[in-house]
């Protein structure tokens, strides 16, 4: 099944199993990187996974930990015209090792912040959006993964995003390919559930 013609839930999963290759200087082992503890899941064991987790929930320090596929699933709508362009662009000067070492590449930050702010009119239909990278590791999150994307002004401005997920071990390395979205803002943002023990069983009964 080629991008055109996935599903939003259908990319989510082929991005958290996509590999991001292993580095000998990594701390993930023989197989202990994201994508290759991804790769073992099916699409159902992902969509049959609870959307929150308390651990430590007899210790003084109790937290939750959040489903990175149903957080997605549920604020993001894949955006397959735009993918489409996106890719276009990236093969019109594809990045090649050996003779093109200045092309593009689709899991390049540099590369995919150029092209956001040059589409920003095209994909916002707003002038002069400054694009902005975001990196869930440097908040409060309860993910189970971590999010890096770019997002064109400030929060509210725009409701697109090229998103890349980290599926390596350490956080500094590891990244997908980026992939353009839509965003419902209110339950993308919410990355973080604070656990507070008089509203758990409300929270997990609305989840």
């Amino acid at each position: 099944m080629d991008n055109w013609s996935r599903t939003t839930d259908e990319m989510i999963y082929s991005m958290l199993t996509e590999s991001t290759g292993t580095n000998m200087l990594d701390s993930g082992g023989d197989s202990d990187r994201h994508w290759q503890r991804n790769q073992v899941k099916s699409f159902e064991d992902f969509n049959n996974e609870p959307c929150l987790v308390l651990l430590d929930q007899d210790t003084d320090y109790p937290y939750y930990e959040k489903s990175t596929f149903h957080h997605l699933a549920n604020s993001l709508i894949y955006l397959k015209k735009e993918n489409q362009e996106l890719i276009e662009w990236v093969e019109a000067d594809k990045y090649n090792r050996s003779d093109n070492p200045e092309g593009r590449c689709l899991s390049s930050l540099d590369d995919i912040c150029k092209y956001m702010s040059n589409q920003s009119h095209h994909l916002t239909g707003e002038l002069g959006l400054e694009t902005r990278v975001i990196n869930t590791y440097n908040s409060e999150s309860s993910l189970t993964q971590t999010l890096q994307f770019i997002t064109l002004g400030d929060t509210y401005d725009s409701d697109i995003i090229a998103l890349s997920i980290h599926n390596g071990a350490d956080v500094r390395g590891g990244y997908t390919d980026y992939k353009i979205f839509k965003i419902c803002e209110d339950m993308f943002y919410m990355w973080y559930e604070e656990y507070d023990e008089d509203n758990h069983y409300d929270l997990i009964a609305n989840i």
